[in-house]
């Protein structure tokens, strides 16, 4: 599931606090320059893309993994 690959992309990238489906983004210190660059890694690593209002729409966790799933 694209969901669970995702939350191990951002464990990663986010450290010393706890990555759920609930977190914030910007409570985990994920910037807009940072979820840019997440993004683009989830783009390559599952063959999908994002557009601009996916992206300025991801306020959580959540957020992410309901879009990617839906792309499966």
């Amino acid at each position: 599931m694209y969901s669970e690959k995702f939350i191990d992309m951002l464990k990663e990238k986010v450290t010393g606090k706890e990555v759920t489906l609930e977190s914030n983004l910007k409570d985990l210190g994920i910037d807009s320059l940072d979820l840019v660059e997440i993004v683009l890694a989830a783009e390559d690593e599952f063959g999908i893309t994002f557009s601009d209002e996916e992206l300025n729409s991801f306020k959580t966790v959540k957020d992410v993994c309901t879009v990617l799933d839906s792309k499966k």
